[in-house]
């Protein structure tokens, strides 16, 4: 008998469009990346039932996005923050209390990653640009322009530095905040070479990851491939 596909929810937009309804998104280069590492792609929209989801989904992918409220970790709105939507926080919130009580896989990516952090009671840096230590670029000035690129620098030690197998790798950049104090549980497990926190994880649970690049942007790069076969291996188990 064929073995069946781990089925990985992915967590998207939403936007208002009119007063009884709005419109779902998500770059689709997530969902490529976990059908091409051998999972079965699952949308998630705001207001689903997130203990339900839970309990028939593999996975969890939590994919980038704008900002996280900082009231969440103590802090007052920095004037050059884009709030996420607030039904995609709640039930991104729901989701992860839901999948750490299953303690099932979770990878985050870019804002999911800070997600991650913020669950677990950690905080963010709201604007990179306002700190003198961060010499690189991080974020695109605008959509005519490349992404940034910049090498991230593994733990050799990690969980990370094992799956994917390098503790250099060149990465794809596409942010504004990151990582400040870590969240309970959680170790640091890489940085660009100017100091920002690029991945955490906790030792202690089978898998959850959060990575501040962007790996969906590169996906014939091998740390890419690795990182979405490693989750969606750890997904099936």
């Amino acid at each position: 008998m064929r073995e069946a596909k781990p089925l990985i929810g992915i967590t998207t937009n939403w936007n208002t469009v009119d007063e009884i309804s709005g419109q779902v998104s998500l770059n689709d280069a997530y969902a490529r990346s976990v059908v091409r590492a051998g999972g079965v792609a699952v949308l998630i929209p705001p207001g689903a039932d997130a203990d339900a989801l839970a309990e028939h989904l593999d996975g969890l992918l939590i994919p980038g996005g704008d900002d996280i409220d900082p009231k969440h970790y103590g802090e007052p709105l920095h004037p050059k923050a884009e709030l996420v939507n607030a039904a995609r926080f709640d039930m991104e919130w729901a989701l992860l209390r839901a999948f750490e009580a299953r303690r099932k896989p979770i990878l985050g990516i870019c804002y999911g990653c800070q997600l991650l952090n913020v669950w677990r009671g950690g905080s963010l840096y709201q604007h990179l640009p306002d700190l003198p230590s961060v010499s690189l670029k991080h974020q695109r000035a605008s959509k005519e322009e490349p992404f940034p690129r910049h090498f991230v620098e593994v733990a050799p030690d990690s969980k990370l530095a094992q799956l994917v197998g390098q503790t250099r790798f060149e990465s794809v950049s596409a942010h504004h905040q990151a990582i400040r104090a870590v969240g309970r549980g959680l170790v640091i497990t890489a940085y660009s070479p100017d100091g920002v926190v690029e991945a955490i994880e906790d030792p202690d649970h089978p898998f959850l990851i959060g990575v501040q690049w962007h790996p969906e942007r590169d996906p014939d790069a091998p740390a890419t491939r690795a990182l979405f076969e490693s989750f969606v291996n750890a997904c099936r188990r």
